[in-house]
Order: C-alpha cells, then structure tokens, then sequence
C-alpha cells in the first residue's frame, strides 16, 4: 500500500472517529426547587404571607415570573432535555402544580423534553393554602397519583419502568442514556389535623430493589445511567446533618454506598437552595452530589450540562433580572437582601436566649452572611473571616460556651468548600460498560 493511500485511510479514520465522538454530546439543563405559587393564592395582603415570607427564604411574589423567565432562557438554550429535581410548587397547591405544568408545556412545544421529580413540599401537603390578609384557608393539594397525571407528559408517561412503591421511574433519554428518576419524600407520613408536612426523605427498601434492577439492566446493555432526587446524598459541608437535619436522606452514607457500589456515579439533587457538587469516595468507586440551587432563592441559579463519552461539563448561569422587576436594588441584590434576612431571622430562634441581644443579633447576622456566601458556591475562607469568626465566638463563650463552639464549627464549615468546584467543573466518569 502506498504511503499516500494509507495517509488517506487513516484521515478519514480519525474523521469518522471525530464525527462518532460528535455525535454522541448531548446538551441538557438542570433546574431546582422553582416554588411557585400560583397568583391566585395571595388573594389579599396582610399579617398572614408577611409572617410567612419574613421566615422564608423564597420570592414567592416573584415565583411565577421568574419561573417564566427561566422557561424563555432554557428555551433559547435549546437542550436535549431538562431535568427538574422537585420542589416545583410553593406547597403542593393544585393549582400552583398547574401552573408549572403549563409552563413546562411551553418547553415541549418547541420539542425539548422535561423529566420531574416531587420534592417535599409537593405532594399531599397540609401547608397548601390561600393567604388572604391576617388569615390562611387551606387549598387543595394533589395526591401522588395525581402528581404523576398531572406531569404524565414530563416522565411519568413515558417511563420505560416504574416503581410502585413510590414516584420513582426510569426514564430512555436514547439507546447509550437513562434517567433515573428518584422520589423519596415522605409525604405518606404527612399529618393533616398536627399540620406537619415532613421535609426528611429516605430510600424504601422497595425502591432500592427497584433502583438495583434498573441499574443492572442499563449496565448489562452498555447504557449509562444518570441519577436525579429532591434530596441530597452526600454532606455539602462538614456537620450539615447535624446542624439542619432533612436535607440529606436518612442513612445517606449507606445508602450513597450501595448506589455507588452499583455503579451510579451522578445524581443530581436540589433541596437546600445552594449551589454545591462534592462527592464520596469509597475504595476506587466515587459518587458525584450535584446540588443545584433555586431560581426563587439568590443566587437564582441554574445549570447547562454537556456530557461527551465519559466527561460531564457543567456550566452555571444566573437570572440577573426579571421583566416586571421595578424595586430600587438590581435584582441579583434584592434577591440576595430578601434571602439573608429569611436566613437571619431563622437563626435568631435558634440561638439560645442566654445570648444578649446585641450578641445574638451579630452571630445571626454573621452566620446568615455566611450561608448566603455558601450558597452561591465556590466559597472560600478569607484571613478577616477567620479574625471574625474569633472576635464573635469570644463574645458568645462569655454567655455559652457550647453556643460558641457551635458558632465556631458552622462558620468555619460554611466558608470551607468541599471538592470539587460548584458552579462551573468537569467531571471525568467511568465507561458505561461495568
């Protein structure tokens, strides 16, 4: 042969093999906890949403316009495909699950699929109501049969599996891709007459059977599967789950365990508002958490990810305005305002009384910064933090020691970002062939 003849062969190889690795990127977004509450629900103003939203973190006013503008964005974006890892309504309002579902509509009239998933505040919630000045009148919610009619045309209908202890599903995005679509919320457990609605989760024994058999499916054909929940799976910083309880699945380390022993290597989850990815690592096996934050919470995020063969590149963009908007702050600082005050005002009931209140009231305002700063992702620890934290942690030992140690381990552990990076990292995954 040739020399010439074999230096075409072996272009057009490495053609075929550029345009094969082409052909198989795929671009999709993920987005978290929309909240909204449909308009109609705030039928007059007064004492009742204001005591609500003064220990909130969300723009609930906002939600229905921000999640609009969010829709129009993704639509520009144009991905495969959308991933939504729950809280989708304020409260699980009938209504309001109406809304989102309208808007998801808009997404696939111009063909770009959308997978949902509950969170905990969306199915069979007794906080679903209607506030109409200094009182609240409970609406109706939806039970999960109902969730699942209502999103049919965003996974539910569609799922080539689906479990029957739970919303769980899975989801062929193509022959090479599978979602697995997790569900463990309680809403079971929820109380009506106690008026409790459970923000924990777990993993059913059922449902881990389900997960297992759907895993082993994907894997023995070659397809790789990527995971999406409400809740999360791994810490995202040092005594999260001691501090603020619920935000990861109970017995998250045995679980996030047995799903990496299995192969699942990606779950996206949301719940907690921040802007976070870290991992777990057991002997050579490794399982990534990528927390997505909420587009009603600052910094009002979402994700754009791109996965080719086996490396996922995720981006983080930012709603930076909103077309109604008209406050004095831009809104990236109005949001930011409204979220560090939900935040503080929450802390100041959890800080002992022995506290006084010029002490109390700097400790909650040092530690709602903090948390506004971690939720924005990509934190980092600054020599006048540490100075800060010192000079405040001495004030409350005066009063409580222990109050003070607590202080000290949640600033330090808020500032200190685990691995890998939040907003914008690669990750390099294992061939799908296990």
């Amino acid at each position: 042969m040739s020399s010439m003849k074999q230096k075409l062969i072996m272009l057009l190889l490495g053609l075929i093999c550029s345009l094969s690795v082409q052909s198989q990127e795929m671009h999709f977004a993920v987005i978290s906890d929309v909240h909204v509450m449909d308009s109609s629900l705030l039928v007059r103003e007064g004492k009742a949403f204001e005591d609500y939203v003064s220990h909130d973190r969300k723009m609930l006013k906002e939600s229905s316009e921000i999640l609009d503008d969010l829709i129009g964005k993704l639509i520009a974006e144009r991905p495969a495909f959308v991933l939504l890892t729950g809280d989708l309504t304020k409260d699980g309002e009938e209504v309001s699950h109406r809304y989102v579902a309208n808007c998801l509509n808009r997404l696939k009239a111009e063909g770009i699929l959308t997978l949902v998933i509950p969170g905990n505040h969306d199915v069979n919630n007794p906080h679903a109501v209607a506030f109409n000045g200094d009182t609240t009148e409970r609406v109706r919610t939806v039970s999960a049969e109902e969730f699942a009619g209502i999103y049919a045309p965003f996974g539910y209908a569609d799922a080539i599996a689906r479990d029957t202890a739970s919303l769980s599903y899975i989801y062929a995005i193509n022959d090479t891709l599978r979602i697995l679509a997790l569900d463990a919320c309680k809403y079971e457990e929820n109380d009506f007459e106690q008026n409790v609605c459970h923000h924990d989760g777990r993993i059913k024994t059922a449902t881990m059977d389900f997960i297992r058999s759907q895993i082993q499916e994907a894997h023995d054909k070659g397809i790789r599967v990527l995971g999406m929940m409400h809740h999360g799976i791994v810490e995202h910083w040092k005594y999260q789950n001691r501090v603020i309880p619920g935000y990861l699945v109970d017995d998250w380390e045995r679980t996030t365990d047995e799903f990496s022993e299995l192969g699942l290597e990606i779950v996206f989850t949301g719940h907690s508002h921040a802007q976070d990815v870290t991992l777990r690592k057991k002997g050579k096996r490794m399982i990534y958490d990528i927390e997505t934050g909420s587009p009603v919470s600052y910094p009002s995020p979402y994700r754009l990810v791109t996965l080719r063969e086996n490396t996922l590149d995720i981006r983080s963009r930012f709603i930076e305005n909103i077309p109604d908007y008209t406050g004095d702050l831009l809104f990236p600082e109005y949001a930011k305002t409204f979220l560090e005050t939900g935040v503080y005002n929450v802390i100041m009931g959890m800080l002992s009384d022995k506290l006084p209140d010029e002490v109390k009231d700097l400790a909650a305002k040092t530690l709602a910064h903090y948390m506004v700063v971690s939720y924005r992702g990509d934190e980092q620890m600054t020599d006048d933090n540490r100075k800060e934290i010192k000079r405040i942690a001495k004030l409350i030992r005066k009063h409580s020691f222990m109050q003070s140690k607590v202080f000290t381990a949640v600033s330090r552990s808020l500032l200190t970002d685990l691995t890998p990076a939040d907003n914008d990292v690669m990750i390099e995954m294992r061939n799908r062939k296990h």
